[in-house]
């Protein structure tokens, strides 16, 4: 009897903390524009804003240690933007776009490295 209702109590104490565990806040999703982003085939960063509503917003592209290195403004009237982004200019390392708008904000990290090549040689005996 004892072990049933352990069980029956730690079943409970479970579905109560799985019932009221929410989404992060801060993984919610902003709901006044979509944004996309990706690299183009000349090696820019290119990222798409899709608006809801005439709102103003703010591309921000910020390194690792949070200084802002370019910042584009999106009118209320343009309610598909796209910017690309020029980082062949950047130094390896860890990147963020930030798209803010309406008090939402939206956040993607990339990364920077150089590859290095690697050249092929081939070799014919005769």
């Amino acid at each position: 009897m004892k072990t049933i209702f352990k069980s029956l109590i730690c079943a409970l104490a479970l579905s109560t903390s799985v019932a009221f565990a929410g989404p992060d806040k801060e993984a919610a999703k902003p709901t006044s524009f979509q944004t996309g982003a990706y690299t183009t085939i000349d090696g820019r960063l290119a990222v798409i804003i899709v608006k809801n509503s005439n709102i103003p917003t703010t591309v921000l592209i910020r390194n690792a240690g949070g200084d802002i290195l370019s910042k584009e403004h999106v009118g209320k009237k343009h309610l598909k933007q796209c910017y690309k982004f020029d980082v062949s200019n950047l130094g390896d390392g860890e990147y963020t776009v930030e798209v803010i708008g309406n008090g939402e904000a939206e956040v993607r990290s990339f990364t920077i490295s150089n590859q290095k090549q690697v050249t092929q040689r081939k070799l014919t005996i005769e």
